[in-house]
């Protein structure tokens, strides 16, 4: 791991914390403005930051550092032939399982030949 990706993920692991707190001081700033309508649209850009804070919490869109997209395809295939699998082994279906079999095998040497490799599937 490099020190960029340490940062941000210690970022995006602290970012509801901040923007929750940010919200609470802009509402809490919003009292010291006589003028009503100032005051309002403070309060208003405070609230706003909170409610994005419980919506990151809830769904962190920012912390994805998936690189090995070809790898992850490969492995989601692989979950499909176990799927296969279990259903031939279920229904009785001798060939199906063993053409499952012979799948898996070669998609275990597909992911021995993917893994480390970065960037999109092809």
């Amino acid at each position: 791991m490099n020190g960029r990706s340490n940062w941000r993920r210690t970022l995006v692991r602290y970012l509801p914390l901040i923007t929750a707190s940010a919200g609470v001081v802009i509402v809490y700033v919003s009292s010291l403005y006589e003028d009503r309508l100032t005051a309002l649209f403070i309060i208003t850009a405070g609230l706003v930051s909170l409610l994005a804070s419980i919506w990151y919490a809830a769904n962190p869109f920012l912390k994805t550092e998936r690189r090995f997209f070809a790898l992850r395809e490969e492995v989601a295939q692989f979950i499909n032939l176990v799927r296969e699998l279990n259903q031939g082994a279920i229904a009785g279906a001798r060939d199906a399982t063993e053409r499952a079999k012979a799948e898996m095998h070669r998609s275990v040497d597909r992911m021995g030949s993917l893994a480390g490799k970065e960037g999109p599937a092809d």
